[in-house]
């Protein structure tokens, strides 16, 4: 078995030096290399990876083995995320006991994005996953074809910290970071709503990434970093191979001496736009159902709209019936109007009778114009 236990490094980043930060990739190789071509990523730059590099995409061991050959260079820095940590456990622990559960999982991955992690192992290792024991008939051969690449998730560190920034998947535990050596790898790498649980403000900014930044609002869905000044945290993960309307952001701190109001961003993702040719207003009230507060009651049912009670906020709204499961929850959805300008470019998420779902400059809600 694998040593995961928690590696703290601490590093000194030169002045003139940009520093760009991305996290929570899972898998997705081509979004990954597109938004380090937008930033025109180059070897005067630091970039951190801050974990969740594998996992719930399309290509799975090409990004990861695509990570290792970035991180030849020093320049590059990854980090551990839990779901790196996680996979790694799993496939070292697997056995009867457990690996029914873990074919389940396999299967819910592929009906999902085509592909699992374990499932790419085994391919290149020639073997087909159809059942409980092809998984653990190829267990030996996945572990020793790839020790390599185990041996590099295994060797990265947990926190990453600089003269002025933290840098981890999940979270602090500790306020201060030498504190956090104690605790264990799944422990600081899943740490979910870190910025609104951590009862800490610390004294450097950390930067994070593991919980969806869409889920910290409960009235506009936005994807963009968030820079919780009162606490000093910047959430990045902006959903990508999570949420349908996802994407990959990248941080872009221009100087390791700069301030917080001189960061940017900018993000990817392969959403079909288009050209909106009408202007709109957005709407004053909202609210954004997300898997935190899922659950509905049906007051009408149409043939593509119900009407419905949003439980938690109690507002009632009309919901495609495309966003409706199982008739009690609804996921992903707001009922919030977009402020557009004719010209503005739009991601299309979903079209209907009413109008779409798109989102403009990462913030998700309706268009109803023409495009």
């Amino acid at each position: 078995m694998l040593d995961l236990t928690t590696k703290i490094e601490q590093i000194f980043i030169e002045s003139g030096k940009r520093i760009l930060v991305t996290s929570d990739i899972h898998g997705h190789l081509s979004y990954f290399k597109k938004v380090l071509k937008k930033a025109s990523f180059g070897d005067d730059d630091i970039l951190f990876i801050v974990g969740d590099m594998i996992e719930k995409g399309p290509e799975n061991l090409d990004t990861l083995r695509y990570v290792m050959e970035l991180s030849e260079n020093r320049n590059v820095i990854p980090l551990i995320g839990n779901v790196d940590a996680y996979r790694l456990k799993l496939i070292y622990g697997l056995s009867e006991e457990n690996v029914n559960s873990f074919y389940n999982y396999v299967l819910n991955l592929r009906q999902w994005t085509g592909t699992s992690f374990y499932e790419e192992l085994a391919t290149e290792c020639g073997y087909t996953i159809n059942n409980p024991e092809d998984i653990l008939r190829s267990k030996k051969d996945v572990i020793n074809h790839f020790e390599n690449e185990f041996n590099f998730l295994a060797d990265l560190p947990t926190i990453v910290e600089t003269q002025k920034y933290v840098f981890v998947h999940g979270g602090l535990r500790e306020r201060k970071v030498s504190d956090n050596s104690g605790r264990t790898v799944l422990e600081l790498t899943k740490y979910d709503a870190f910025a609104e649980n951590t009862p800490y403000i610390f004294d450097k900014y950390v930067i994070v990434g593991h919980w969806p930044v869409v889920l910290y609002g409960s009235n506009i869905p936005q994807m963009n970093p968030i820079i919780n000044r009162d606490k000093k945290i910047i959430s990045i993960d902006g959903g990508c191979g999570v949420k349908k309307d996802g994407q990959i952001n990248l941080l872009i701190i221009p100087d390791i001496n700069c301030s917080v109001d001189e960061f940017s961003h900018i993000s990817y993702d392969e959403i079909p736009t288009v050209c909106a040719l009408e202007s709109q207003s957005p709407s004053t009230e909202s609210v954004y159902i997300s898997w935190l507060n899922k659950e509905i009651r049906i007051l009408n049912k149409g043939e593509e709209f119900s009407h419905v009670e949003h439980l938690k906020s109690g507002r009632k709204l009309q919901i495609p019936n495309s966003y409706i499961r199982n008739e009690t929850e609804c996921f992903d959805y707001t009922d919030y109007v977009l402020p557009v300008k004719k010209g503005d470019r739009l991601s299309i998420i979903s079209r209907n009778s009413k109008g779409c779902i798109a989102k403009k400059d990462g913030v998700v809600g309706w268009y109803c114009g023409k495009f």
